[in-house]
């Protein structure tokens, strides 16, 4: 299974997230975006969490702003496409355990590594409970377009569950690659593989 496109995905998308400039009169869903934006900078400029020796304590601060802005079960479900129907509770639990883990090891480990890219806020379209916040980000005189699909909870929550980058889906790329090989193996080696990929030491 091919994760090089993921990975690249999770680095800009990281990138994106602790470089965003504050647009006065935006949308609810690109507020609450910002205000987990804002709490992300201050833990990477929080000098009780530099260096290596703090690194699991900082590492551990930047999940729980990350669960609790991104639905990962959402995307979870929304990634095995029509192959959730058919999975027991235990299975659709471990699937989401193991998919979550994995996109939390890309996205945390990169974060620390940002630099000064700067990000252009194009469009916001709010349909109802959801919601997509288009933007551009540019580093290195090049320009790579990103959009968060959110949606809004029944408490007001604007949460992302999806990640566009230059017209590529994160949900769409991980799903196809999900069903290519659930056409030809079995659900359990998927949850092989993905333990794999979040345990390699195992």
């Amino acid at each position: 299974m091919r994760y090089h496109l993921i990975a690249t995905t999770l680095v800009v998308t990281v990138v994106l997230l602790v470089t965003a400039a504050v647009n006065v009169g935006a949308s609810p869903a690109r507020d609450q975006l910002e205000a987990s934006i804002d709490a992300i900078i201050q833990i990477l400029k929080d000098d009780t969490l530099a260096g290596e020796a703090n690194t699991e304590r900082r590492r551990e601060a930047l999940r729980k702003m990350f669960f609790e802005r991104f639905d990962f079960e959402k995307t979870s479900q929304l990634s095995l496409g029509r192959h959730w129907r058919d999975k027991t509770p235990t299975e659709r639990k471990t699937f989401v355990d193991l998919f979550s883990t994995l996109m939390e090891n890309n996205y945390v480990s990169k974060i620390e590594s940002y630099t000064d890219e700067k990000v252009n806020f194009v469009k916001e379209q709010i349909r109802g409970k959801k919601a997509q916040i288009n933007t551009i980000i540019v580093t290195d005189n090049i320009e790579i377009p990103i959009d968060y699909r959110m949606y809004q909870t029944d408490t007001g929550q604007w949460l992302v569950y999806d990640i566009v980058i230059e017209g590529v889906s994160l949900v769409a790329n991980y799903r196809a690659q999900f069903a290519r090989m659930l056409e030809s193996d079995s659900f359990a080696s998927l949850l092989k593989e993905l333990e794999q990929k979040t345990n390699p030491d195992s």
